[in-house]
């Protein structure tokens, strides 16, 4: 029994390692994705939304890296690998992409708080998730407001 203790706590912290680091590889994603959507909004209420979520992704990527700096002892590599932002046909399917990968997101973030045993990194990850949840409502509204009833 303790042999399993032991080995589940020294796989929490490397779970949560590898965790840190794909939603590291996630939000410089994101950010480039984000983007692109604000390039083709068309209206002003999407060009301020995938503005600022782009710059929240862009705040949450640096303050995972400073968490995986902390965590390793060096800056990983994942925070300078080239990323591919998603492949859409129009707007209204960038808009489902995006509410998809904000929900991905949330739930992500949920169960990294989940497993991690420090605090002071679950108070950053809360202000994370937090700001995914914003990002949600913000991008449903958009969705909502350009491309609902405008489907054939």
């Amino acid at each position: 029994m303790r042999k399993q203790k032991r080995y589940y706590a020294q796989r929490q912290p490397e779970q949560m390692i590898l965790g840190l680091k794909s939603a590291l590889v996630s939000e410089r994603t994101t950010a480039a994705f984000y983007a692109t959507l604000r390039d083709m909004s068309e209206k002003f209420p999407g060009v301020e939304t995938f503005a600022e979520a782009r710059r929240d992704e862009l705040d949450h990527a640096a303050k995972i890296t400073a968490i995986l700096e902390d965590l390793t002892g060096t800056i990983p590599p994942e925070a300078t690998q080239p990323v591919n932002p998603p492949i859409f046909s129009d707007y209204c399917q960038g808009l489902a992409v995006a509410i998809q990968g904000e929900q991905g997101a949330y739930q992500e973030y949920t169960g990294l708080i989940q497993i991690s045993p420090y605090k002071r990194v679950n108070d950053i990850l809360n202000e994370i998730r937090n700001d995914e949840e914003v990002h949600l409502v913000k991008i449903n509204k958009l969705y909502e407001m350009n491309c609902i009833g405008k489907q054939q």
